[in-house]
C-alpha cells in the first residue's frame, strides 16, 4: 500500500525507539514499523527515521506521544518535550499531540500534560472497549501498569516519580534492563549467588535462552558486541555470575535465567496485584498483555487471570495486528485520532 493512501498515523517517541503505526481509511491497519533512535546521543538521531514520515500525505492525522524526554541530554523533561516538539515542526503532517486533559489532543504541548502519557493513550482506547482489565505493557524498558474500571482509566500518578513509587510503573524491561537490575543474588539448591552488577548481559539474553527473542525485537547491540545465539546468551550471563560457560555448567546457567526471569516477572505482578488491591479489584479481572515482553507474561500469568489480545480489539491482518501489540501506544494514539472529527 502506498504511504501516501495512510490517513492515520500513531508514534510513541521512546529514548530509544521510534515506533510508527499507520491505519487505512477503514481503521484496518497497514504499517507497523520500530526504528532505533538512540535520543540520549542526540535528538538528531531521529531525524533519519522521521524522515520516513514526510512520504505520508500532508493531510495524514498524525498523533504523538513521547517518553524521550526523560534523556539525559536534555537540562530538564520540559526542555525535552519543547526541542522534541520543534524537531517535530519539520514534518509535513498534520500533527496532534496526547495529552492527558479532556481534549485529549492538542497541536501546542505542554510537558506538564505531555510528558510520558504514553501509557494513558493505551488506557484510553482500551477504555472506549472494555469496562474493566488490568493493562500490563512490558516494553524494552519499562512495564506499564494500567487499570480500567467502569470505562475509565482509574491510575492516579501522573508522573514517573509517583507511578514508580504507587506500582503503576515498574521501571523493568524485556531487553534493555541488566541482570543487576533484577535482583542482587539469587537461590538455587539452598544456596545464593550474586549477581555482578556490570553490563555483561541483558534481559534480552534471558528472552533469548528461552527462545522468545523475535527478529527485530532487540536493535541495539549485545553487551559485548557478539552474536545473538542461545550460546552466546548463556556466555554472557555466566559472566555476570563470575565465571565461563562450558559444557558441564550450561545446564546451571539455564536454571540461572529461570530464576532471573521470574525475578523479574514477579516483581510485574507483585505491582500489579497492589495496585489492583488498592482499588478493589481482584486478580479475577480480565489481563491484557501487550509490549515485545508479552508472550512471558502470558506464561506467567494464564493459571491465574483470564487472557485477553489486545489483537482482537485492533482491526487488520493477524501478523499486523500482532506487531501493534508490541507497541500499544503507538497503535492507540492512531486509532483515538482516527475516531476524532478534526
Amino acid at each position: 500500500m502506498n504511504v501516501s493512501d495512510i490517513p492515520y498515523l500513531g508514534l510513541d517517541i521512546g529514548g530509544a525507539h521510534l515506533k510508527i503505526v499507520g491505519l487505512d481509511k477503514n481503521k484496518k491497519i497497514r504499517i507497523v514499523s520500530q526504528h532505533k533512535t538512540p535520543v540520549w546521543e542526540s535528538i538528531l538521531r531521529l531525524n533519519k527515521s522521521l524522515d520516513f514520515l514526510n512520504n505520508f500525505n500532508n493531510k495524514t492525522l498524525c498523533a504523538i506521544t513521547m517518553t524521550a524526554e526523560l534523556c539525559d541530554n536534555f537540562k530538564t523533561r520540559k526542555n525535552g518535550v519543547n526541542k522534541i516538539a520543534n524537531l517535530l515542526k519539520g514534518l509535513s503532517l498534520q500533527k496532534f499531540f496526547f495529552t492527558n486533559e479532556k481534549q485529549i489532543f492538542t497541536q501546542n504541548p505542554k510537558s506538564s500534560t505531555t510528558a510520558s502519557m504514553n501509557w494513558y493513550a493505551t488506557g484510553k482506547f482500551i477504555s472506549t472497549m472494555i469496562s474493566e482489565a488490568l493493562i500490563i505493557d512490558f516494553g524494552s524498558t519499562t512495564t506499564d501498569l494500567i487499570l480500567i474500571k467502569n470505562n475509565t482509566v482509574k491510575n492516579k500518578f501522573f508522573d514517573d516519580f509517583t507511578r514508580l513509587t504507587n506500582h503503576e510503573l515498574v521501571y523493568t524491561g524485556f531487553t534493555r534492563t541488566s541482570l543487576a537490575g533484577l535482583s542482587n543474588e539469587i537461590e538455587i539448591k539452598n544456596k545464593n549467588y550474586q549477581v555482578i552488577p556490570e553490563f555483561f548481559s541483558r534481559t534480552s539474553d534471558l528472552y533469548n535462552v528461552k527462545e522468545l527473542m523475535k527478529n527485530n525485537m532487540d536493535l541495539y547491540p549485545t553487551c559485548d558486541g557478539g552474536g545473538r545465539t542461545k550460546k552466546d546468551s548463556l556466555r554472557r550471563i555466566a559472566r555476570n555470575f563470575g565465571f565461563d560457560l562450558n559444557n558441564s555448567n550450561e545446564k546451571f546457567v539455564k536454571t540461572i535465567c529461570e530464576k532471573l526471569i521470574f525475578c523479574q516477572l514477579n516483581k510485574i505482578f507483585t505491582a500489579a496485584e497492589l495496585l489492583l488491591k488498592r482499588n478493589n479489584c481482584s486478580t479475577k479481572i480480565t489481563l491484557i498483555p501487550c509490549g515485545i515482553g508479552k508472550t512471558a507474561l502470558i506464561n506467567f500469568a494464564k493459571n491465574k487471570y483470564r487472557i485477553k489480545n489486545f489483537e482482537d480489539l485492533i482491526t487488520g491482518n493477524s501478523s499486523k495486528k500482532k506487531l501493534a501489540s508490541y507497541h500499544a501506544p503507538a497503535t492507540a494514539c492512531a486509532f483515538l485520532i482516527s475516531d476524532l472529527n478534526l
